[in-house]
Protein backbone atom coordinates (compact mmCIF):
# COMPACT_ATOMS: atom_id res chain seq x y z
CA UNK A 1 0.00 0.00 0.00
CA UNK A 2 1.44 2.86 -1.10
CA UNK A 3 1.79 6.30 1.50
CA UNK A 4 0.12 9.37 0.32
CA UNK A 5 3.62 10.97 -0.47
CA UNK A 6 4.55 7.49 -2.61
CA UNK A 7 1.01 7.85 -4.47
CA UNK A 8 2.25 11.97 -5.34
CA UNK A 9 5.78 11.05 -6.35
CA UNK A 10 5.21 7.91 -8.38
CA UNK A 11 1.80 9.38 -10.07
CA UNK A 12 3.85 12.14 -10.92
CA UNK A 13 6.58 10.42 -12.48
CA UNK A 14 4.53 8.55 -13.97
CA UNK A 15 2.61 10.88 -15.54
CA UNK A 16 5.58 13.41 -16.83
CA UNK A 17 6.67 10.09 -18.65
CA UNK A 18 3.52 9.02 -20.18
CA UNK A 19 1.30 11.57 -21.32
CA UNK A 20 4.50 13.02 -23.63
CA UNK A 21 4.68 9.17 -24.63
CA UNK A 22 1.25 9.39 -25.52
CA UNK A 23 1.24 13.04 -26.95
CA UNK A 24 4.17 12.19 -29.02
CA UNK A 25 2.03 8.93 -30.43
CA UNK A 26 -0.55 11.13 -31.42
CA UNK A 27 2.45 13.23 -33.51
CA UNK A 28 2.98 9.95 -35.44
CA UNK A 29 0.06 8.54 -36.11
CA UNK A 30 -0.90 12.44 -37.73
CA UNK A 31 1.96 12.81 -39.68
CA UNK A 32 1.79 8.88 -41.34
CA UNK A 33 -1.69 9.96 -42.92
CA UNK A 34 -2.22 11.23 -46.66
CA UNK A 35 -3.78 14.10 -47.24
CA UNK A 36 -7.50 12.69 -48.15
CA UNK A 37 -7.07 12.29 -44.45
CA UNK A 38 -7.04 15.40 -42.91
CA UNK A 39 -10.24 15.00 -40.73
CA UNK A 40 -8.58 12.39 -38.93
CA UNK A 41 -5.35 14.36 -38.77
CA UNK A 42 -7.48 17.47 -37.12
CA UNK A 43 -8.98 15.16 -34.57
CA UNK A 44 -5.37 13.61 -33.66
CA UNK A 45 -4.11 16.52 -33.65
CA UNK A 46 -6.70 18.14 -31.37
CA UNK A 47 -6.26 14.78 -28.51
CA UNK A 48 -2.66 16.16 -29.07
CA UNK A 49 -2.95 19.75 -27.59
CA UNK A 50 -5.43 18.24 -24.89
CA UNK A 51 -2.89 15.72 -23.99
CA UNK A 52 -0.06 18.80 -24.11
CA UNK A 53 -2.29 21.07 -21.82
CA UNK A 54 -1.72 17.57 -19.44
CA UNK A 55 1.30 17.59 -19.11
CA UNK A 56 1.13 20.98 -18.57
CA UNK A 57 -0.41 20.48 -15.52
CA UNK A 58 1.87 17.57 -14.25
CA UNK A 59 4.55 19.61 -14.84
CA UNK A 60 3.29 22.68 -12.81
CA UNK A 61 2.84 19.87 -9.99
CA UNK A 62 6.18 18.72 -10.23
CA UNK A 63 8.81 20.93 -9.62
CA UNK A 64 10.65 19.68 -6.58
CA UNK A 65 8.21 17.19 -5.90
CA UNK A 66 9.69 14.49 -8.45
CA UNK A 67 12.81 12.09 -7.33
CA UNK A 68 16.45 13.47 -8.51
CA UNK A 69 17.19 10.50 -10.07
CA UNK A 70 14.10 10.55 -12.82
CA UNK A 71 15.11 13.99 -13.73
CA UNK A 72 18.31 12.74 -14.19
CA UNK A 73 18.04 9.42 -15.94
CA UNK A 74 16.43 11.25 -19.48
CA UNK A 75 13.85 9.50 -19.80
CA UNK A 76 11.66 12.42 -19.38
CA UNK A 77 13.62 14.65 -21.73
CA UNK A 78 17.05 14.42 -23.42
CA UNK A 79 19.75 16.72 -24.90
CA UNK A 80 18.33 15.94 -27.96
CA UNK A 81 14.17 16.08 -27.39
CA UNK A 82 14.08 20.38 -27.88
CA UNK A 83 15.97 20.16 -31.05
CA UNK A 84 13.96 16.61 -32.53
CA UNK A 85 10.79 18.43 -31.53
CA UNK A 86 11.97 21.60 -33.85
CA UNK A 87 12.89 19.46 -36.79
CA UNK A 88 9.82 16.89 -36.40
CA UNK A 89 7.16 20.10 -36.31
CA UNK A 90 9.07 21.50 -39.59
CA UNK A 91 9.25 18.40 -41.45
CA UNK A 92 5.64 17.76 -40.74
CA UNK A 93 4.04 20.68 -40.20
CA UNK A 94 2.27 19.56 -36.91
CA UNK A 95 2.77 22.43 -34.09
CA UNK A 96 4.56 20.63 -31.05
CA UNK A 97 4.70 22.68 -28.12
CA UNK A 98 8.46 22.90 -27.13
CA UNK A 99 8.17 25.53 -24.09
CA UNK A 100 6.72 21.95 -22.21
CA UNK A 101 10.55 20.68 -22.78
CA UNK A 102 12.08 24.27 -21.81
CA UNK A 103 9.89 24.18 -18.55
CA UNK A 104 10.78 19.97 -17.85
CA UNK A 105 14.74 21.05 -18.47
CA UNK A 106 14.62 23.25 -15.70
CA UNK A 107 12.48 21.05 -12.93
CA UNK A 108 14.10 20.20 -9.81
CA UNK A 109 13.98 17.36 -7.32
CA UNK A 110 12.67 16.27 -4.78
CA UNK A 111 14.03 18.26 -1.74
CA UNK A 112 14.43 15.72 1.68
CA UNK A 113 12.24 18.66 3.25
CA UNK A 114 9.57 18.71 1.47
CA UNK A 115 6.06 17.36 2.27
CA UNK A 116 4.11 16.67 -1.16
CA UNK A 117 1.43 14.64 0.66
CA UNK A 118 -0.65 18.29 0.27
CA UNK A 119 -0.94 17.62 -3.46
CA UNK A 120 -2.83 14.07 -2.79
CA UNK A 121 -5.70 15.72 -4.50
CA UNK A 122 -4.52 17.53 -7.23
CA UNK A 123 -2.92 14.28 -8.42
CA UNK A 124 -5.34 12.17 -8.35
CA UNK A 125 -7.60 15.01 -10.18
CA UNK A 126 -4.98 14.81 -12.52
CA UNK A 127 -4.90 10.49 -12.69
CA UNK A 128 -8.25 10.59 -13.49
CA UNK A 129 -7.75 13.26 -16.51
CA UNK A 130 -5.11 11.21 -17.43
CA UNK A 131 -7.03 8.07 -17.52
CA UNK A 132 -9.60 9.55 -19.48
CA UNK A 133 -7.91 11.42 -22.13
CA UNK A 134 -5.58 8.09 -22.72
CA UNK A 135 -8.79 5.85 -23.01
CA UNK A 136 -10.29 8.37 -25.53
CA UNK A 137 -6.74 8.27 -27.66
CA UNK A 138 -6.68 4.35 -27.54
CA UNK A 139 -10.23 4.50 -28.94
CA UNK A 140 -9.46 6.65 -31.66
CA UNK A 141 -6.37 4.72 -32.71
CA UNK A 142 -8.61 1.19 -32.37
CA UNK A 143 -10.54 2.79 -34.71
CA UNK A 144 -7.76 3.85 -37.27
CA UNK A 145 -6.28 0.16 -36.95
CA UNK A 146 -9.47 -1.29 -38.09
CA UNK A 147 -9.98 1.30 -41.11
CA UNK A 148 -5.89 0.14 -41.91
CA UNK A 149 -6.82 -3.71 -41.38
CA UNK A 150 -9.82 -3.54 -43.68
CA UNK A 151 -8.58 -1.32 -46.53
CA UNK A 152 -10.67 1.40 -46.02
CA UNK A 153 -7.67 3.71 -45.00
CA UNK A 154 -4.06 4.00 -45.64
CA UNK A 155 -1.43 4.87 -43.42
CA UNK A 156 2.87 4.97 -43.12
CA UNK A 157 2.75 3.55 -40.17
CA UNK A 158 2.96 -0.26 -39.59
CA UNK A 159 -0.07 -1.58 -38.35
CA UNK A 160 1.89 -3.61 -35.63
CA UNK A 161 3.35 -0.12 -34.92
CA UNK A 162 -0.47 1.50 -33.73
CA UNK A 163 -1.04 -1.92 -31.71
CA UNK A 164 2.26 -1.37 -30.29
CA UNK A 165 1.11 2.48 -29.30
CA UNK A 166 -2.25 0.92 -28.10
CA UNK A 167 -0.72 -1.50 -26.07
CA UNK A 168 1.35 1.39 -24.78
CA UNK A 169 -1.37 3.59 -23.74
CA UNK A 170 -3.41 0.63 -21.94
CA UNK A 171 0.01 -0.21 -19.72
CA UNK A 172 -0.53 3.55 -18.70
CA UNK A 173 -3.66 3.16 -17.70
CA UNK A 174 -2.91 -0.04 -15.62
CA UNK A 175 -0.72 1.76 -14.34
CA UNK A 176 -2.68 4.99 -13.50
CA UNK A 177 -5.81 2.51 -12.03
CA UNK A 178 -2.84 0.79 -9.85
CA UNK A 179 -1.64 4.12 -8.09
CA UNK A 180 -5.69 5.27 -7.59
CA UNK A 181 -5.84 2.19 -5.61
CA UNK A 182 -2.06 2.99 -3.80
CA UNK A 183 -0.86 -0.54 -4.98
CA UNK A 184 2.76 -1.05 -4.94
CA UNK A 185 4.40 -2.45 -8.02
CA UNK A 186 7.69 -4.23 -6.02
CA UNK A 187 6.52 -7.78 -5.94
CA UNK A 188 8.53 -10.28 -7.59
CA UNK A 189 5.31 -10.94 -9.27
CA UNK A 190 5.02 -7.20 -10.70
CA UNK A 191 8.65 -7.13 -11.56
CA UNK A 192 8.32 -10.29 -13.56
CA UNK A 193 5.56 -8.85 -15.76
CA UNK A 194 7.03 -5.18 -16.05
CA UNK A 195 9.82 -7.19 -17.41
CA UNK A 196 8.01 -8.97 -19.93
CA UNK A 197 6.36 -5.86 -20.68
CA UNK A 198 9.73 -4.32 -21.44
CA UNK A 199 11.45 -6.88 -23.07
CA UNK A 200 8.28 -6.67 -25.52
CA UNK A 201 8.70 -3.16 -25.78
CA UNK A 202 12.28 -3.30 -26.44
CA UNK A 203 12.07 -5.77 -28.92
CA UNK A 204 9.59 -3.96 -31.19
CA UNK A 205 11.48 -0.84 -31.28
CA UNK A 206 14.53 -2.65 -32.76
CA UNK A 207 11.76 -4.37 -35.37
CA UNK A 208 10.50 -0.95 -35.98
CA UNK A 209 13.93 0.64 -36.60
CA UNK A 210 14.95 -2.11 -38.64
CA UNK A 211 12.43 -1.75 -40.99
CA UNK A 212 12.25 1.87 -41.26
CA UNK A 213 15.67 2.24 -41.86
CA UNK A 214 16.88 2.71 -45.46
CA UNK A 215 18.24 -0.57 -47.41
CA UNK A 216 21.43 0.68 -47.98
CA UNK A 217 22.08 1.28 -44.07
CA UNK A 218 22.84 -2.31 -43.66
CA UNK A 219 25.29 -2.00 -40.89
CA UNK A 220 22.58 -0.18 -38.95
CA UNK A 221 20.01 -2.90 -40.35
CA UNK A 222 22.26 -5.90 -38.93
CA UNK A 223 22.71 -4.19 -35.31
CA UNK A 224 18.80 -3.84 -35.08
CA UNK A 225 18.88 -7.78 -36.25
CA UNK A 226 20.82 -8.94 -33.56
CA UNK A 227 18.69 -6.69 -30.89
CA UNK A 228 15.41 -8.49 -32.38
CA UNK A 229 16.98 -11.37 -31.50
CA UNK A 230 18.28 -10.53 -28.58
CA UNK A 231 15.07 -9.11 -26.79
CA UNK A 232 12.99 -11.97 -28.46
CA UNK A 233 15.31 -14.49 -26.50
CA UNK A 234 15.08 -12.63 -23.49
CA UNK A 235 11.11 -12.11 -23.64
CA UNK A 236 11.05 -16.07 -23.24
CA UNK A 237 13.08 -16.19 -20.48
CA UNK A 238 11.70 -13.63 -18.95
CA UNK A 239 8.60 -15.07 -19.62
CA UNK A 240 9.79 -18.69 -18.16
CA UNK A 241 10.98 -16.04 -15.02
CA UNK A 242 7.23 -16.22 -14.14
CA UNK A 243 6.91 -19.93 -14.07
CA UNK A 244 10.42 -20.02 -12.54
CA UNK A 245 11.20 -17.43 -10.26
CA UNK A 246 14.52 -18.35 -9.50
CA UNK A 247 15.40 -16.54 -12.92
CA UNK A 248 14.30 -13.60 -12.49
CA UNK A 249 17.85 -12.02 -10.82
CA UNK A 250 19.20 -13.68 -13.36
CA UNK A 251 17.52 -12.29 -16.59
CA UNK A 252 16.86 -8.47 -14.99
CA UNK A 253 20.95 -8.61 -15.30
CA UNK A 254 20.57 -9.46 -18.88
CA UNK A 255 17.90 -7.36 -19.62
CA UNK A 256 19.65 -4.59 -18.08
CA UNK A 257 22.72 -5.23 -20.13
CA UNK A 258 20.87 -5.48 -23.57
CA UNK A 259 18.85 -2.23 -22.79
CA UNK A 260 21.65 -0.41 -22.13
CA UNK A 261 23.40 -1.48 -25.31
CA UNK A 262 19.88 -0.87 -27.21
CA UNK A 263 19.83 2.36 -25.67
CA UNK A 264 23.46 3.44 -26.93
CA UNK A 265 22.46 2.13 -30.71
CA UNK A 266 19.45 4.39 -30.21
CA UNK A 267 21.11 7.45 -28.95
CA UNK A 268 23.31 7.04 -31.74
CA UNK A 269 20.88 6.94 -33.94
CA UNK A 270 18.95 9.99 -32.54
CA UNK A 271 22.58 11.89 -33.22
CA UNK A 272 22.91 10.52 -36.75
CA UNK A 273 19.24 11.02 -38.13
CA UNK A 274 19.43 14.97 -36.69
CA UNK A 275 22.76 15.50 -38.42
CA UNK A 276 21.00 14.23 -41.32
CA UNK A 277 23.44 11.34 -41.46
CA UNK A 278 21.58 8.25 -41.41
CA UNK A 279 19.03 7.17 -44.09
CA UNK A 280 15.52 6.37 -42.95
CA UNK A 281 11.72 7.01 -42.95
CA UNK A 282 12.12 8.05 -39.27
CA UNK A 283 11.30 11.24 -37.71
CA UNK A 284 13.79 12.83 -35.48
CA UNK A 285 11.27 12.86 -32.34
CA UNK A 286 10.68 8.89 -32.73
CA UNK A 287 14.32 8.30 -32.22
CA UNK A 288 14.27 10.40 -29.63
CA UNK A 289 11.27 8.94 -28.36
CA UNK A 290 12.05 5.38 -28.18
CA UNK A 291 15.95 6.36 -26.47
CA UNK A 292 13.79 7.68 -23.60
CA UNK A 293 11.74 4.81 -23.37
CA UNK A 294 15.50 2.41 -23.18
CA UNK A 295 16.12 4.96 -20.35
CA UNK A 296 12.99 4.37 -18.55
CA UNK A 297 13.48 1.00 -18.55
CA UNK A 298 17.22 1.39 -17.78
CA UNK A 299 16.10 2.82 -14.81
CA UNK A 300 13.64 0.34 -13.63
CA UNK A 301 15.75 -2.80 -14.24
CA UNK A 302 18.43 -0.96 -11.89
CA UNK A 303 15.36 -0.67 -9.06
CA UNK A 304 14.69 -4.52 -9.60
CA UNK A 305 18.21 -5.35 -9.30
CA UNK A 306 18.47 -3.73 -6.05
CA UNK A 307 15.19 -5.52 -4.88
CA UNK A 308 16.38 -8.34 -5.54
Amino acid sequence: MLSDKEYVIHSLETNLFFLRIVKEHLIFAAASLPPRDRRIVTQLISIKKSTEQLLSEAIELADRAVRQEVLASDELVTDFTLDAERATQFLTGIPINTDLTRRELELRGLKKSRSVEGLHRNISVLNRKAIAITKAAIAFKRKLLKNISECRAFSYTYPTMLEHVIEEAEYYVMLLDKLEKRDALDSNKEIIQQEINWNHIMGEHSKFIRGYLDPEEEKLFRTADAFVMEFDRLLEKTEKAARCPELLEEVTEESLKAVIGLRDFKEQGTEGILDCRIKSLIPPLLADHVLREANHYIRLLKYFEEKL
